[in-house]
């Protein structure tokens, strides 16, 4: 039978085996790096390409922008952050670094606090902010409650901790919470574990998904359906997806008996703080493929979108800020898409009716930036 000493020494060296497997576990983990949490060096074949960052934008995203400290900031949803280029040779010197806090899926409140954020980590002076359409609609059969301001900090309370915004800040209880959640999450975690691993054997497959260090979505996982299924499979499903979340007749710019809504208070708010602060701002819709268009009108938004635009436009010009709608620029927005069948083609300006390319994007920036055409450095 083991004496007591035995059996101490060998649970000592069982702790001591399983601190040394999480500590190199911790360690590989953070050396690849696999959601650019911690912005440690991106080395060609080995980490540089990031699979699974997509995953994680929401939590990743202010931590690459306080890396980035960036001049300029382009700010808006997944949209922007497919079209709009931080390496783009579009961009003056004086514009530069430029950070991409595009965030997929988010409230408009949370894209402009996103952009806060990384604008007051390098001190920037510049943003170029995106509106969307779909953003800005608000169920109209929600009952009408008296018009008051919305509670902006319980709207960001799932995410303020990872932000810095001074006078905005989360208690430095919550913040210290969040980022310790975060990065130490990151680096205990099983899961983390496995997309390192698949981060280091993904890094020559073609077409991997990504995220670059300046918030930039290269768009590799849509140039993947292209080549195996053909962008009519990315048509059908996004018109698929834009009716179905269309078809609320209920759906409208504002609830009953007021006059605003979220996303409108919060363009006014971040366009009041920038202007606080010294900061530029230029605001623009993105623009939309013909057949965004027209399922809007099919679904009976045609008037809604107009006035939409129209809203925009007045709180762009109350606030002194350059404005622009690139679905009234005469781009060719009508391209027709390769047919059923046909695999590795695609039209030049659109992955699909609401995520436009990044040659789009570089005659947007040349518009945006006032160079008219932008050339290579």
């Amino acid at each position: 039978m083991d004496s007591p000493t035995a059996s101490r020494r060998f649970l000592l060296w069982l702790a001591l085996s399983f601190a040394l497997v999480c500590t190199a576990a911790a360690g590989f983990n953070y050396v690849v790096d696999p959601y650019g949490l911690f912005g440690t060096p991106r080395i060609q074949d080995f980490n540089a390409i990031k699979p699974t960052a997509a995953e994680r934008v929401r939590v990743t995203k202010p931590y690459m922008a306080s890396a980035a400290r960036p001049a300029t900031v382009i700010a808006g949803n997944s949209r922007p952050e497919l079209g709009l280029d931080p390496q783009s040779p579009c961009w003056p010197d004086d514009h530069k670094p430029v950070f991409n806090t595009g965030i997929p899926g988010a409230s408009f409140y949370m894209q402009t606090q996103y952009a806060k954020h990384a604008l007051m980590a390098g001190g920037g002076k510049r943003v170029l902010l995106a509106v969307d359409f779909l953003d800005f609609l608000t169920n109209t059969a929600t009952p009408a409650t008296p018009a008051t301001p919305p509670d902006w900090p319980a709207l960001a309370r799932s995410y303020a901790g990872r932000l810095h915004i001074p006078g905005e800040d989360a208690p430095a209880w919550q913040r210290i919470h969040q980022q310790a959640q975060d990065q130490l999450g990151a680096l205990f975690s099983l899961t983390t574990l496995a997309d390192a691993l698949g981060t280091v054997a993904r890094q020559r497959a073609a077409f991997t998904a990504d995220r670059r260090a300046d918030g930039f979505n290269p768009g590799r996982d849509y140039q993947a359906i292209i080549r195996s299924e053909g962008q009519h499979v990315l048509f059908a499903q996004k018109n698929a997806e834009l009716r179905e979340r269309l078809a609320n007749p209920k759906l409208g710019l504002f609830p009953p008996g007021q006059h605003s809504n979220e996303s409108f208070e919060a363009l006014k708010g971040f366009l009041g703080w920038a202007k606080q602060h010294g900061i530029a701002v230029t605001v623009f819709i993105n623009p939309y493929h013909a057949d965004y268009h027209r399922i809007i009108a099919e679904s009976g938004l045609g008037e809604t979108y107009a006035q939409w635009t129209q809203r925009v436009a007045e709180i762009a010009a109350a606030a002194a800020v350059p404005f622009r709608d690139f679905n009234a620029q005469g781009f060719e927005l009508g391209e027709t898409p390769p047919g059923p069948g046909v695999r590795g083609e695609h039209i030049r300006w659109f992955w699909e009716p609401a995520h436009y390319t990044a040659e789009l994007g570089e005659v947007m920036l040349a518009q945006l930036l006032g160079q008219r055409p932008c050339s290579p450095n």
